[in-house]
């Protein structure tokens, strides 16, 4: 067999963050769908790493242990996926549990902010509702459509949680800098996540002048021609290319695990990166 062919998955998030799929779930998928590479990538923690790499092991598929950190850049969320990071790194750690308490601030915020809208939340009764789980704003938007608050997820973010609606807050501790400082420092490669989604694409320039190593260029809903784009883009500056349906579960039923095109080379030329920077 041809060692580039084999489809691949390098976005998925699972129930340790805003997804309502489990690791052993999101595998079981995979494997009826004869992926040959995934990453879960669930936004700052790494804490269903360790299950995912033992049921690679078990199922024996190709796992590379990933994160999407939500760095701050000019009062914008920006979001960097990290791969082949050292998930056991007490530094990371550490760095992580900040960031997860700092997380639940942001977010007790904006439930004061809703709840000075007009609407109501419990924030005692949504905290524990969160266990081993990262708060992030989708949790909160479930928690106002579960109480029949609103109607839909579209409808809470589209007037409320997403940035300038009234009740989104910002509060962000690393810019993207220091997320790309971090994931190389456990030995990790980045990537700017979604790169079309940013609200000034000059930043995709910006950002490789940061130390990228390279670009999200295959995602669901992303243009052909922001496609190319992107992939010309990284060609000019000797940059990676990675890819992936960012799946939440069923939370996200537009997209699914493997639903989009990523090549088993661009993880080959991963490993051949990691590998000269090694030798260097």
């Amino acid at each position: 067999m041809n060692e580039y062919k084999g489809p691949c998955d390098l976005h998925i998030h699972s129930n340790f963050s805003d997804s309502d799929a489990d690791i052993e779930s999101i595998f079981n998928y995979a494997k009826e769908k004869n992926m040959r590479c995934l990453a879960i990538t669930d936004h700052d923690t790494v804490s269903g790493l360790s299950k995912a790499l033992s049921l690679s092991r078990s199922l024996n598929m190709e796992f590379i242990e990933g994160i999407e950190f939500s760095a701050q850049h000019r009062n914008s969320e920006v979001h960097i996926l990290g791969y082949f990071i050292n998930s056991t790194n007490e530094k990371l750690i550490d760095q992580l549990a900040v960031i997860k308490d700092l997380r639940k601030e942001r977010i007790l915020i904006m439930a004061d902010k809703l709840n000075g809208l007009g609407l109501s939340v419990d924030k005692d009764e949504f905290l524990s509702r969160l266990t081993n789980t990262v708060a992030t704003r989708l949790h909160l938007a479930l928690y106002l459509v579960e109480k029949n608050q609103v109607r839909s997820l579209k409808e809470v973010f589209g007037k409320f949680l997403s940035p300038g609606r009234p009740a989104y807050q910002s509060r962000l501790k690393h810019s993207v800098k220091d997320v790309v400082r971090m994931i190389k420092d456990v030995g990790g490669l980045t990537f700017i996540a979604h790169p079309h989604m940013l609200i000034d694409q000059s930043w995709v320039q910006e950002f490789i002048g940061f130390g990228l190593d390279g670009l999200e260029v295959s995602y669901p809903g992303m243009s052909e021609a922001r496609s190319s784009m992107y992939s010309n883009i990284a060609t000019k500056h000797n940059l990676l290319k990675s890819g992936g349906s960012d799946a939440h579960g069923s939370y996200k039923a537009y997209t699914s695990i493997g639903c989009v095109d990523v090549p088993y080379q661009w993880v080959q030329e991963m490993k051949n990166r990691l590998a000269s920077v090694e030798l260097a």
